[in-house]
């Protein structure tokens, strides 16, 4: 089960507030480019093609946080997001790019597109004290369109990473942010297809497909039998 909590980088103890007023009067930064590396979900194909639009806001997305008087974070999502959606829809479905969601007068010539959105980004990195773990905590949500752009259905999906720190804070917390993906990953996998008006749009757009195939080939079957008729 997905824990849906708000983590928010806060100082909690006066004594760390001190800590960080010695260390970082000047200013520190911090900044994590998180990587972009995720296993395949092992699972089938739907044989529809889907349009998969990542705009600018996704590919490069960018977290940018300043706590006053202690550090500023910066954490990069962009290529991370790029690949974990563009390796899970691709495996999902017969995925191809596009450019815009379809409308009325700009029809989409595939069975549906997706417009993935990163919603929320939050994490929590502790400076000092007994809570030694990064946690991160995301939201994206999946908006899935008709060929005319009528909206099927937006649905949020969340991911919660958490790792120990060891060595380095911007690793830990590159590190929690990439279970948190993983599990988004697997949430869209396998719960994505389960809603129901997806449900209802994978069966209808099924059926047309198989109804479509069964067309072509008693055309060609009977276009066969004229042929066969007229060099008898």
């Amino acid at each position: 089960m997905l824990r849906m909590r708000s983590y928010r980088p806060r100082i909690s103890a006066q004594s760390t507030v001190a800590v960080l007023g010695l260390f970082c009067l000047g200013g520190c930064a911090s900044q994590v480019e998180v990587d972009a590396q995720f296993p395949i979900p092992l699972i089938e194909q739907v044989p529809l093609t889907v349009g998969v639009l990542l705009d600018e806001a996704l590919t490069e997305y960018e977290h940018y946080e300043e706590i006053p008087e202690q550090i500023t974070w910066t954490i990069r999502l962009g290529a991370a997001n790029r690949v974990m959606l563009e390796q899970l829809l691709g495996t999902m479905f017969m995925m191809v790019p596009v450019d815009a969601v379809p409308t009325a007068d700009s029809a989409s010539e595939h069975d549906g597109v997706i417009k993935p959105e990163l919603e929320k980004f939050e994490f929590e990195v502790p400076v000092r004290g007994r809570d030694n773990f990064a946690e991160v905590w995301m939201q994206y949500r999946l908006k899935l369109y008709e060929p005319d752009g009528d909206l099927i259905v937006d649905w949020r999906v969340s991911g919660y990473g958490k790792s120990e720190i060891m060595r380095d804070r911007e690793g830990s917390l590159n590190q929690a942010a990439i279970v948190a993906l993983r599990e988004v990953v697997a949430a869209i996998a396998t719960q994505f297809p389960t809603q129901p008006l997806v449900e209802y749009w994978l069966r209808e757009r099924q059926n047309q497909t198989q109804v479509a195939d069964s067309s072509f080939l008693i055309s060609s079957e009977d276009a066969s039998l004229i042929n066969e008729d007229s060099t008898t």
